[in-house]
């Protein structure tokens, strides 16, 4: 079953001679299940794709389908909402919020959402990511990799349909 499907996606910065086009009619499509990795040099439009599919981006042309619904006609607060229930979004710099622990962190687009915490899933999900020691640590408290696991736990904590991250490769 096809998860996602991109078509003839565009993206175009600036007009005249500062005109950048990010993406020029990208398609391709992503069934259930399947793992992707988009690999490319610096500049070469990964982050504005991922930008784009998780809805914190419009492109200039183009169509996007989560399973099966057009992504792009949304208003805004719907895009809110998709962004929150439909995408997990793995920043390469984690974008965790300095003055939440560890739970905090990762329950956050739960109770920005209205929805009741599941306590036994947030315990699991804790322990699985090797987190049940610093679950009331501040970002700063921790390691890069333990921020970076907290940021995980954040994108899937309400099961998204997608799960997008931007790892920079140096």
């Amino acid at each position: 079953m096809e998860i996602l499907k991109v078509e003839n996606l565009c993206k175009i910065y600036g007009a005249g001679e500062t005109k950048v086009s990010a993406l020029d009619n990208v398609s391709f499509s992503v069934e259930k299940g399947e793992f992707v990795s988009i690999v490319g040099q610096s500049g070469s439009g990964k982050s504005t794709l991922l930008h784009i599919v998780g809805g914190v981006d419009k492109p200039t042309s183009g169509k996007i389908y989560v399973d099966q619904k057009e992504v792009l006609q949304k208003n805004q607060e719907e895009l809110a909402i998709y962004r929150r229930r439909q995408v997990g979004l793995i920043y390469q710099f984690y974008n965790l919020i300095p003055v939440l622990n560890v739970e905090e962190n990762i329950v956050l687009p739960l109770k920005l959402d209205g929805q009741k915490i599941n306590q036994d899933r947030l315990d699991k999900l804790v322990d699985t990511l090797g987190l049940t020691n610093r679950r009331k640590h501040l970002p700063k408290q921790l390691s890069g990799g333990q921020q970076q696991r907290v940021s995980i736990g954040r994108a899937i904590i309400n099961a998204p349909a997608l799960v997008l991250s931007a790892q920079g490769v140096f």
